[in-house]
């Protein structure tokens, strides 16, 4: 025999709080399914101006490369992705400076972002931001700043001056000769491999490890290095009135500071 069952104080409050999640659960699920279905595409092919001497690429989502070419003018290329409502590519430029913005707009749901390579002469000044996706940069001998909010920061052969910065991703690079770096992650590692003699390094993450190598040599370096909860190991030569500074900062992580080979 089925008993009917009593709604109790306790029940109707779960049945208050419960069916509008439940609602709510039900609706993002079927506004993602149409955000997915609904997915466009915009081919991206723009070249700077010439006299462009600054470059910054601004996009909501999405993975960039940045490499250094040999002579004209730089460009971007690429993909861009949105979902029900078109992205809108931005362009401005003055005084020397380029700015290109890959902008969408917010919803709840869906993908949207630009994965392109951007190519510059030698010597430029780049500044490269992305909503969540992953920078990699190749190559580059101009003043260089990258920032992601959630992706990975990847470089090789970097010589300008160099900002590598991420909210929560891993940030590695090697054969850097750039003798200015600065460096900082909300949670990851940082590993980074010289192979010149640096001048100004700072690097700092909120609780994952840092690796700095730099060239065997007799070279001596003013090195401060502080972990809240990790192990700091510094085999460098060490002078405080030295001129190269290592600055080295870990929430949690270890820290090892030492030479290649």
């Amino acid at each position: 025999m089925n008993e009917k069952l009593t709604m109790t104080p306790g029940r109707w409050a779960a049945f208050a709080l419960g069916l509008p999640l439940c609602l709510a659960l039900v609706g993002y699920t079927g506004f993602d399914l149409v955000a997915q279905t609904g997915l466009g595409n915009i081919p991206v092919n723009y070249a700077f101006p010439a006299g462009a001497r600054q470059v910054t690429v601004t996009t909501s989502g999405g993975d960039v490369v940045l490499r250094q070419v040999s002579g004209g003018r730089g460009t971007l290329t690429g993909t861009g992705v949105y979902s029900l409502i078109r992205a809108r590519l931005t362009e401005h430029f003055a005084d020397g400076q380029a700015r290109v913005g890959y902008d969408c707009v917010p919803l709840p749901a869906g993908n949207c972002g630009l994965n392109a390579t951007l190519s510059v002469p030698g010597g430029m000044t780049v500044t490269v931001a992305t909503g969540g996706g992953n920078i990699d940069a190749v190559g580059t001998t101009g003043h260089v700043s990258l920032y992601t909010s959630g992706g990975d920061v990847t470089a090789n052969q970097v010589a300008g001056p160099v900002l590598f910065s991420t909210d929560g991703g891993n940030i590695q690079a090697t054969a850097v000769t750039a003798t200015q770096l600065t460096a900082e992650t909300g949670g990851g590692d940082i590993d980074i491999v010289f192979t010149t003699v640096p001048r100004d390094v700072e690097v700092s993450t909120d609780g994952g490890n840092v690796t700095i190598v730099v060239p065997p040599g007799p070279t001596q370096y003013h090195v401060v290095a502080n972990t809240a909860g990790g192990n700091v190991t510094d085999t460098l030569n060490q002078e405080t009135t030295s001129p190269n500074l290592i600055t080295a900062t870990s929430g949690g992580g270890d820290i090892t500071i030492t030479t290649s080979g």
